[in-house]
């Protein structure tokens, strides 16, 4: 039988598989196993601070339940956050892999974005899942805006991730620095209070964080007339601009400077 090459896109499959697998193995103990601790680490994330609220008995600013208070604010934040990181560093722990001709800069940011997409989704379900177990009722009540909050938070985190990839291969230092924008998004999104709860003057400058309008939609899942003012659109106007500049460093910019 003659051999039969493979076509251009079929190498890049094969690369991104590849990359995709090795990240999944190297990330924990060197094995398929130490991927659990993966997805499992974001949910221990949630679980600890809603474990915190219920042992302080804090007030629920919303409904009854300080769990599904907590997982249906947390969830959006724990997407970007874990994302938005592990895709930044995807590049500097698999920099070897670039000298292979097969293998290029952006094969290994994709192959990262692919794998924590994965990974955030598992997270996210394991949290409810557990969350369940427990006795409490976590089930959305409309389920289109649940699966909205979090493609919208996948699509956030991604762009994130891109600009995080683009900003720490010219400048380093950013893998540290992107901290500080990330808790400033984490403390004015409401994620752990209710926006509304702010001073008039301090929430017309919060109304400018993305993730505030993601964890409302979330939000608006479990309690029925929340967030009516969330704008799904604005989400997506910064996804995409954060998105463009960061594909546009990573195609054009980054290969020179490696160079």
């Amino acid at each position: 039988m003659a051999y039969q090459a493979k076509s251009a896109l079929e190498v890049q499959l094969d690369v991104l598989g590849a990359l995709m697998l090795r990240d999944m193995r190297t990330r924990f103990g060197g094995t398929m196993w130490g991927y659990c601790i993966a997805v499992g680490w974001p949910c221990a994330h949630i679980l600890v601070i809603a474990g915190f609220y219920a042992i302080r008995h804090m007030p629920v600013p919303i409904g009854d339940s300080i769990a599904l208070f907590a997982v249906s604010g947390l969830s959006p934040y724990i997407v970007l956050n874990y994302m938005s990181r592990k895709m930044m560093e995807g590049p500097m722990q698999n920099k070897q892999l670039i000298y292979f001709p097969q293998v290029k800069f952006f094969d290994v940011v994709m192959s990262r974005a692919i794998v924590e997409i994965c990974t955030s989704s598992l997270s996210i379900f394991l949290v409810f899942f557990v969350v369940a177990c427990f006795g409490a009722h976590v089930f959305p009540q409309n389920s289109y805006a649940f699966c909205e909050s979090m493609l919208l938070a996948l699509c956030f985190a991604m762009s994130m991730g891109f600009l995080n990839v683009f900003i720490s291969q010219m400048f380093p230092p950013w893998q540290i620095g992107t901290i500080v924008p990330t808790l400033l998004m984490y403390f004015t999104s409401g994620a752990i209070f209710v926006t509304e709860a702010m001073p008039a003057v301090i929430y017309e400058y919060v109304q400018w964080n993305p993730l505030m309008h993601i964890v409302k939609v979330c939000r608006s899942a479990f309690y029925p007339g929340y967030g009516a003012d969330a704008s799904i659109l604005y989400v997506l106007m910064v996804s995409g601009t954060l998105a463009m500049i960061g594909l546009l460093g990573v195609r054009f910019v980054v290969p020179r400077f490696l160079n």
